[in-house]
């Protein structure tokens, strides 16, 4: 995983837009810096490797993108949950991980059962958790920048071994880049000039689309814009952010 943000380091890859106005874009090598940091903290605080099931109960958000590819990068299983209350989803199944990963630390997605809890602060630089985190939880933005830069991959993982999953969907450590390759990420709105090159991919997907959209973008070489609300803006608001980011593709 670590591959796909190794090169050309000084290139925006990833660039997020939050609820307050906020605007972070991270490079190459930044964005590489964050993935190794948290793989380590996954690895050497969490034990964490082929075969173990790390829970994603997180928003589209550029902390996402990058817990999401420290979980591929140590060979492990990113199983995406919902954000949903325990109200709204009353007699949901029980789901088993090792690891949760969440902002929502008082209310988790209802049927999760968990042995390691992570809360992710979400302001768009927090270097802690302001909320009341339970005992024994990872403060994420506290920890991660505590590890090593450089992540060294060790055990990795069969083929056979689920890699993402959403649902019913599984996608395969073997199938994982394929399928983020396969995914069509032309957009027959933009003019052909505009569609040359490397895509820069504008979406407000959440991680359930992770595969299609943030790591298809970065698979071909690309960027993504990650909008915390692109079904919320207008035509002309749209317009505006895809010229000023120089978006050529863009999943609404």
């Amino acid at each position: 995983m670590l591959d796909l943000v190794s090169t050309d380091p000084g290139r925006p890859r990833v660039t997020w837009y939050g609820p307050d106005h906020e605007r972070v874009e991270f490079s190459a090598k930044t964005l590489n810096n964050w993935v190794s940091k948290t793989a380590n903290l996954l690895v050497d605080e969490l034990d964490a490797g082929p075969g173990t099931r790390i829970g994603i109960a997180l928003p589209g958000h550029w902390r996402t993108v990058v817990w999401l590819l420290a979980t591929w990068s140590v060979g492990a299983h990113a199983v995406v949950l919902s954000s949903a209350g325990p109200q709204e989803q009353e007699g949901a199944p029980v789901t088993r991980v090792d690891v949760l990963v969440t902002d929502r630390p008082s209310s988790p997605p209802p049927g999760t059962v968990h042995s390691l809890l992570v809360v992710v602060a979400l302001p768009a630089l927090a270097t802690r958790f302001l909320g009341d985190g339970p005992v024994g939880a990872i403060d994420a933005a506290a920890e991660v920048r505590l590890q090593p830069d450089v992540f060294v991959v060790g055990e990795r993982p069969d083929g056979d071994d689920p890699a993402f999953s959403v649902g019913e969907r599984i996608v395969r450590h073997a199938d994982l880049m394929a399928t983020a390759r396969a995914a069509d990420l032309t957009d027959p709105g933009q003019p052909a000039e505009a569609r040359s090159g490397a895509v820069r991919l504008l979406t407000g997907a959440g991680p359930d689309r992770a595969v299609e959209t943030y790591l298809a973008a970065l698979a071909d070489g690309g960027s993504v814009v990650l909008h915390h609300d692109l079904a919320g803006m207008t035509d002309a608001e749209l317009a505006h952010l895809s010229g000023q980011e120089g978006v050529n593709a863009v999943d609404r």
